[in-house]
């Protein structure tokens, strides 16, 4: 109901629990849908993946290994752990992985399928296939094995990339598409086991261990040296406390996963041994070789004596002239030592000068010098080594790398300052023990002049005899160190057999699906809501505007909806009675926003509904330009209105009785060439100032407001206005926009009828008919 004033719309904000659950109701057919879907969907995805074991070994770095920094201050700074950081790395490389495969043999892969789902079988395979030669093309793709008896079988080799490839493939073999220049290789024959298989492209032996249980089975070929990418993709290490590394291996087959994580922790063992056991050969090969020099030398100047004593008269030394004598060549001794100590010293500040790459340097050279230098060398060359292992996965900027680089750039530094000191400290020594030589040659200058070249010559032998013997205790040490080399790291638990799989958690999975079908569901629902901009309830229209709703028509599913249809017309006939006009009201104008929204069905039912409380009622067909009134009733249209106001018929003529009690109608007519001046003529005004006076009700069945101005014209000049909106079809916007057209126009008296209103959802409204929207209440 309205007033002269223009009425204000609701809060159009409001958005309470009513709403949020009717918008459930609504979708929620869609919402199951959806809500099924994923959880079959999760539950399919859940059963095809492959089981996932886990295998553990545990290892304990110790402090003394070069995997940890012994420094404090670098331990303090974080150097620690990033050195052992830096382990990890090592352990999941490229490089630890090819060590790896020494100790496997997982080239050959075997696979059935059971139950739907693919199962690789590892080293449970009814037979074992050697392969003395395989192309290129063939690595890792599928033979297909399928036991025929106990004696043959048949080895099939098909297209790889399932269905597409080999529809190509047949494609091809029947001329239909060109050869490709590629040659795709294709095989399909029977074979006797422990019976080579000699092809152009491969040749291998499957030998049988027991008789197959299922109808197929099949395997690929890959060079077990190639697998490193394999095994190198499911190492995961991590620190779970302290200097203990966790290694943890993930495989669909529980035992080969224990085989990889023991082979990864046997491999990084015997990967620091050989580093060492490197070194101490390195060490054992450059004494040799300075043995090798010293040995001439000795034996040089042991000649030189004995051809000496032979030509000339053996005379004894003094007591004083065989003291001098040893003690020079004690001294001459240290100094060949500390010439030794010197050349080292200066190829490795040499070589560290020339050389950007500093693995080349020799870490047995360097035992012969200052402790501190070695202690440096040793920490360069694993450095070097942590920055090669790093360059493998990473690149120069990567932060691990800058930081390494970093520590060599600084470590090169303190050794070349350390050589030099070394060196210095070497020629003030040498040039200390030479003074003292000197003093003793004065000595010896005295003696005879026999006596002098004797003790001269048994001199240079005693020294290169204590050097000989310097050298040899030097290589058994060595030697007795590259033989007891051991590793530093321990393994503290072995990797066992697992017996559960660790994923997929199949129950978590299907919930997950569960809840992300009901997350999208309702999302999708109210996102629908969001994109709907059409009418679903009287609720809606109430937040819309603030014209009075007159009625809610159910939409008719059945026979036991057809009283509620009925039931919902009296409603609005009753409602029609409380309008306060202050005079009985007669002309009710039926209008709607555009076709379709049931305008002339809810004219007719009124019609129905008014003439049946002994009223006398007609219904005026005001759609020129689209009749439908006439054929609810099964009444003609060929005169009508358009006749009447064009003058060609009189008003007796065109009206028409129904078969409804006290209802008459005047039909549309043909359509004529102008029909809102027929409608806003003169004649019209007459003709509804005449029915006035027989009928009690007239009801006018409009245009659409949306379309033309026909309608508005009209309601302005009507006691009544009823504007119809059909549920789910009618748009939000001309509801909203009601209330401005309604200003604009002046018009008064106007209330909303809606119309296909679902009954599962509740729809009272108001006086007459809050208890008529339950469907329970409906029933015949």
């Amino acid at each position: 109901m309205t007033d002269g004033t223009q009425p204000q719309p609701a809060d159009s904000s409001e958005n309470d629990l009513k709403g949020v659950l009717q918008t459930l109701a609504r979708h929620k057919i869609s919402i199951v849908i959806l809500v099924v879907f994923f959880t079959v969907g999760a539950a399919l995805f859940a059963y095809f993946r492959p089981d996932i074991y886990a295998a553990e070994v545990s290892l304990e770095l110790s402090s003394e290994s070069s995997a940890l920094s012994t420094d404090i201050m670098a331990q303090a700074l974080g150097g620690g752990n990033s050195n052992l950081a830096n382990e990890i790395i090592i352990i999941q490389s490229r490089f630890l992985a090819s060590k790896a495969l020494e100790y496997l043999d997982i080239g050959t892969r075997y696979f059935t399928e059971k139950n739907l789902r693919e199962v690789e079988l590892y080293k449970n395979s009814p037979f074992v296939v050697s392969s003395n030669y395989l192309d290129e093309k063939l690595y890792g793709r599928r033979f297909s094995v399928i036991p025929l008896d106990k004696e043959r079988y048949e080895l099939r080799l098909d297209p790889p990339g399932g269905l597409k490839n080999q529809l190509t493939a047949l494609l091809r073999s029947y001329g239909i598409l060109p050869k490709s220049k590629e040659e795709i290789i294709t095989y399909n024959g029977v074979h006797f086991y422990n019976e080579e298989v000699n092809t152009p492209w491969f040749k291998l032996t499957l030998q049988k261990l027991y008789d197959p249980a299922l109808s197929e089975y099949s395997f690929s070929i890959v060079p077990n040296n190639n697998m490193w990418d394999f095994v190198k993709g499911e190492v995961k290490a991590s620190v779970p406390s302290g200097s203990v590394v966790l290694i943890t291996i993930e495989d669909t087959n529980p035992l080969r996963a224990q085989e990889i994580a023991n082979a990864i922790a046997r491999s990084y063992l015997n990967q620091e041994i050989d580093l060492k056991t490197s070194e101490a050969d390195q060490t054992l090969m450059f004494i040799d070789e300075q043995l090798e020099a010293i040995n001439k030398t000795l034996q040089s100047s042991q000649s030189k004596l004995e051809d000496f004593r032979k030509s000339n008269i053996v005379v004894n030394i003094s007591q004083t002239a065989s003291l001098t004598s040893s003690k020079m060549s004690e001294y001459e001794s240290k100094i060949q030592e500390l010439e030794i100590e010197e050349s080292v010293l200066s190829n490795l500040q040499q070589y560290i000068k020339n050389n950007q790459d500093i693995s080349g340097i020799t870490l047995g050279s360097a035992t012969f010098t200052d402790p501190a230098l070695s202690k440096l060398i040793l920490d360069l060359q694993d450095a070097s080594r942590k920055k090669k292992t790093l360059l493998i996965e990473f690149t120069e900027l990567h932060p691990d790398v800058l930081k390494l680089t970093e520590g060599i750039n600084s470590m090169k530094a303190s050794i070349r300052f350390t050589i030099k000191n070394d060196l210095s400290a070497i020629s003030e020594r040498k040039r200390s023990l030479k003074k003292i030589i000197k003093n003793y040659e004065k000595s010896l200058s005295q003696l005879p002049t026999q006596e002098r070249k004797l003790a001269n010559l048994t001199r240079k032998s005693m020294v290169n005899e204590k050097i000989y013997a310097f050298l040899l205790e030097k290589r058994a040490e060595t030697a007795i160190l590259s033989s007891s080399t051991v590793s530093k790291t321990r393994i503290i638990d072995e990797a066992l057999l697992p017996t559960r799989p660790i994923k997929p958690k199949r129950v978590l999975i299907i919930i997950v699906g569960f809840v992300l079908g009901f997350i999208v569901g309702i999302a999708l629902a109210f996102l629908r809501e969001l994109l709907d901009d059409t009418v679903k309830s009287a609720e809606e229209i109430e937040r819309l505007t603030n014209i009075p709703l007159y009625g809610t028509i159910p939409l008719i599913k059945g026979k036991k909806f057809t009283s509620a249809f009925l039931e919902s017309f009296r409603v609005l006939r009753t409602n029609l009675e409380f309008i306060p006009m202050g005079k009985r009201y007669q002309t009710i104008v039926v209008t709607s926003s555009v076709s379709g929204e049931g305008k002339t069905t809810i004219t007719t039912n009124l019609g129905i509904i008014l003439g049946k409380g002994d009223k006398k009622v007609i219904i005026l067909d005001l759609d020129l330009r689209r009749a439908q009134l006439s054929h609810h009733f099964g009444l003609s249209n060929r005169i009508g209105l358009s006749t009447l106001l064009s003058g060609k018929h009189s008003l007796d003529e065109v009206i028409q009785r129904t078969d409804e009690k006290g209802l008459s109608i005047i039909a549309a007519g043909p359509t004529p060439p102008n029909p809102s001046e027929l409608i806003m003529s003169a004649k019209a005004e007459e003709l509804v100032e005449k029915l006035r006076k027989v009928y009690d009700y007239i009801i006018f069945d409009t245009p659409p407001a949306g379309l033309v101005t026909d309608a508005m014209i009209l309601m302005n000049k009507a006691d009544v206005s009823l504007m119809v909106v059909k549920a789910n079809y009618s748009k939000k916007d001309f509801i909203k926009g009601l209330n401005r057209m309604i200003g604009d126009f002046n018009i008064k008296h106007v209330g909303i009828v809606i119309n296909g209103v679902d009954l599962g959802g509740s729809y009272g409204h108001g006086y007459g008919y809050g208890g008529y929207g339950s469907e329970k209440y409906y029933t015949d």
